[in-house]
């Protein structure tokens, strides 16, 4: 029997490159796909090493085989907000929470989210106007595509808007969150290494719970046990009334928690990303505004001009590939595994980052050029090299959420105005599990002529 090829590994010395991965994480991953093209094995000081995968087709290969490459689960602070939601667990934990929940992200629940974002955005397009009449043009736009994404979140899977107030609360949370889990020389270290949660963590850890927990409150109070499920939490609450399946402590709790954020964050940031993006290509965004027009007119948006909005559906997926919210994907490998050839070691830190692979010349033409025709013959899911949302049984289950949210968000706003965000906004992004805004991104708004 042959024996199976070790990954290429760079020559540095393990301390060196883990310090180049944790301090410029980003850079240091494009580096390793210049440099070796398809995978590599980066030793580290202790423990297992990580696997840069950067081939497609390798990626998507471990992304399918989630018994041999697990998710990576939670510890420390993230979990002190959620042990046991769904992009957490494993097995048949996961398996029966994905079938209690899929329901929720059906076509229902879907037009009830995608009108949400409608309802909101068209509240901050008032709020907009209302800012440039005064003089006051200048905004955080993340702050603001963030209000819009979790009020519409709460009220389509969990039945209750959390209103201004709370979209506000759940911005801050996740600027401490960021903090906390941005990544940085003490990322990676020894499991046995001391790592309390700082006591600000750890609050932002208790008023998430907290919030989860009010959710669910909210919903035992008003929640009609005759009518049908009309939400995610509906559909929770039924699959554990049933006693078919033994669940958690506390797992509704964590399911809200990790939706609460999963359900809102990427739809605010692609958003985010796309407008600024559209500041800087002018032509652009006059496409998407003669969409917007012809499609929505006069009238209030919704979920039934999403599918129309085809031209800004492209926008908002060429955003995406070159900033990807999720910017990698982490698995860890279980047992001793063989990818592609490669011999992977138990224990094995895979990342597969969607930052690199997206910007890679051999799979986009210009692959640092905005350029939404790139979509025009063929969609984000014929190509391998695209996916924003990962693939296989662990792909994110919203999105359709995700793409039909942006494309109504996007569209209302564009219709109305023009946003003017320096060129330095996305140049300093903080790289956590999410690719985020550290200080927000500043825009100054005018109406569009």
């Amino acid at each position: 029997m042959s024996q199976r090829r070790r990954p290429p590994n760079p020559p540095e010395a393990g301390v060196i490159n883990a310090l180049r991965f944790t301090r410029t994480p980003l850079r240091f991953l494009e580096g390793i796909q210049s440099r070796y093209g398809d995978i590599a094995e980066v030793s580290l000081p202790v423990g297992p090493s990580i696997v840069v995968v950067t081939d497609p087709a390798l990626c998507h290969d471990a992304m399918d085989r989630i018994e041999d490459f697990a998710r990576v689960p939670a510890s420390g602070a993230a979990a002190l907000i959620s042990e046991n939601g769904l992009v957490q667990t494993e097995g048949s934990l996961w398996r029966d929470q994905r079938e209690a929940i899929t329901p929720g992200f059906g076509a229902g629940p879907l037009e009830t989210y995608v009108d949400g974002v409608a309802d909101r955005v068209t509240s901050l397009r008032d709020d907009w106007d209302a800012a440039v009449g005064a003089g006051e043009p200048e905004r955080d736009l993340h702050r603001d595509m963030t209000g819009v994404t979790v009020r519409a979140a709460s009220q389509s899977l969990f039945g209750t808007d959390i209103g201004a107030d709370g979209a506000a609360e759940m911005h801050q949370i996740m600027r401490q969150a960021a903090t906390e889990f941005e990544v940085s020389p003490t990322a990676i270290t020894p499991e046995w290494f001391p790592d309390r949660p700082s006591e600000e963590t750890q609050q932002m850890a208790s008023r998430l719970r907290d919030i989860g927990e009010e959710l669910i409150t909210a919903k035992r109070e008003h929640r009609d046990t005759d009518a049908p499920p009309q939400d995610m939490l509906d559909f929770l609450m039924l699959a554990e009334a049933s006693g078919d399946r033994e669940y958690p402590e506390n797992h509704l709790r964590d399911q809200v928690v990790s939706f609460m954020i999963a359900g809102h964050e990427t739809t605010a940031l692609g958003t985010t990303y796309t407008q600024a993006l559209l500041s800087w290509h002018p032509e652009i965004r006059e496409r998407v505004r003669a969409e917007a027009r012809a499609v929505i007119g006069d009238d209030e948006s919704g979920y039934e001009h999403a599918a129309d909005l085809s031209y800004t559906g492209k926008v908002f997926t060429e955003a995406l590939r070159l900033y990807p919210p999720a910017w990698a994907v982490f698995r860890r490998a279980e047992g001793a595994q063989s990818l592609g050839g490669y011999a992977i070691d138990d224990e094995s830190l895979v990342i597969m980052p969607q930052w690199s692979v997206h910007r890679d010349g051999r799979y986009f033409e210009n692959p640092r050029e905005f350029d939404p025709s790139r979509w025009d013959d063929r969609g984000p899911s014929d190509r391998a090299a695209y996916f924003a949302f990962a693939s296989g049984p662990h792909a994110c289950i919203g999105r359709g959420f995700a793409e039909k949210g942006a494309r109504v968000a996007l569209a209302t706003l564009v219709r109305d105005f023009d946003l003017e965000v320096p060129r330095d906004q996305l140049s300093n992004l903080m790289v956590t599990p999410t690719l985020r805004p550290g200080d927000g991104i500043e825009a100054t708004l005018s109406r569009a002529e």
